[in-house]
């Protein structure tokens, strides 16, 4: 498989073959330049499919990793995959959620999405239902924090602001695999979320739900809400069976007038709520270092980092990047998401969550032209 990491479109000459698929992720308000490099690709390579999304910054795999500077501001893995073995579907807020896939056939999928949404949250199960429980990654598009609405997924030449790409990849001659990981464990015993308001959290245990929380853990300052340093694993009434871990849910905010807790992701009456703890940064590192078993040849990589993770580690994120690339040696790129999709154990499902590092490498198989 031949692929190529393109930070610099004037790098375009050292391409030397002839992709079918180019991902592409670009800073949100960088639409005007995404486009002109993507007319620049597709020019030059006309039948290639080009999709990609939006991105808060982006990941890309070489120093310092994390586009600081904000001179990478749109980045491309451009792939040479055979047209036979992927389909892309793209659907929006007005279809249903039929995913076509042929029978008696093995799939990974990238799923790029350009807001949260209850469709999202359907989509995932029937993805687990129809294609596999844990062979599909991905991401909801980053944008600014003051519109983190404001997402879009980028589909051979169109700005979608409200739909979720599927690019279903055949296991027959890809293998796609990976892993979401966090840095924090639950602690102490579930509690129930008995009044919701869409992504608000009203009350806990029929009481005040900010009370309820600092009853626990002290005061909620700004400092650490800015910092993600509370976040809460969310179980679903309705998924109980679908993942023995709980994932990761971020606070966007609180309001300490109204006493609500306000998250990056819907929540509903019946959840239940654990309290979390920020793992050691030596576990933080042991848990990077779990990356290494997807050190394969013939590979590339996507990773898909949450803000909050971002914002919880501040400065040393570039370092975990480093290591984490250290460990996997495959070429990659990637950007800052709303939330991100994958499994937190290779025996989980894929599910929704934030506050993750999660990795879909794409590997094609031996023996496979």
């Amino acid at each position: 498989m031949n692929y190529a990491v393109l930070t610099d479109i004037d790098k375009i000459d050292s391409i030397d073959f002839i992709p079918t698929v180019i991902v592409g992720f670009y800073q949100c308000g960088e639409e005007k330049l995404f486009s002109q490099y993507s007319e620049i690709l597709k020019a030059r390579f006309p039948e290639a499919d080009i999709i990609g999304c939006s991105s808060e910054s982006n990941i890309y795999d070489s120093i310092p990793y994390v586009d600081i500077d904000q001179t990478h501001t749109c980045v491309y893995m451009c792939i040479e995959m055979k047209k036979e073995s992927y389909m892309l579907q793209l659907f929006s807020a007005q279809e249903k959620q039929k995913i076509l896939v042929e029978e008696n056939k093995k799939y990974g999928a990238i799923v790029l999405s350009s807001h949260y949404s209850d469709k999202l949250e359907n989509m995932i199960t029937v993805l687990q239902e129809n294609v596999g429980k844990n062979s599909f990654f991905g991401a909801i598009a980053g944008a600014t924090f003051s519109n983190i609405k404001g997402g879009a997924i980028f589909y051979n030449g169109e700005y979608i602001s409200d739909g979720i790409l599927i690019w279903l990849i055949d296991q027959e001659d890809y293998l796609l695999k990976g892993l979401s990981m966090y840095d924090f464990d639950p602690i102490g015993f579930d509690l129930e979320i008995t009044r919701t308001e869409g992504f608000k959290i009203v009350e806990i245990e029929n009481q005040p739900a900010l009370d309820m929380i600092e009853e626990i853990t002290g005061t909620l300052s700004p400092q650490s809400i800015e910092s993600y340093d509370q976040p809460f694993f969310i179980t679903s009434f309705k998924n109980n069976d679908h993942s023995i871990k709980k994932p990761v849910s971020s606070v966007q905010s609180i309001d300490r007038e109204a006493k609500t807790i306000t998250l990056f992701r819907k929540v509903s009456k019946g959840d239940k709520l654990k309290l979390a703890i920020p793992f050691s940064r030596e576990k933080q590192i042991d848990q990077l270092d779990n990356f290494s078993h997807f050190d394969t040849n013939d590979s590339i990589a996507f990773l898909f980092a949450c803000v909050a993770y971002k914002g919880h580690w501040g400065e040393m994120e570039p370092i975990y990047i480093m290591r984490f690339a250290k460990n996997i040696k495959i070429p990659f790129i990637g950007f800052h998401a709303f939330g991100e999709i994958g499994p937190q154990d290779p025996g989980d499902f894929s599910v929704l969550q934030n506050q993750t590092l999660t990795l879909a490498v794409l590997t094609e198989k031996q023996g496979r032209t």
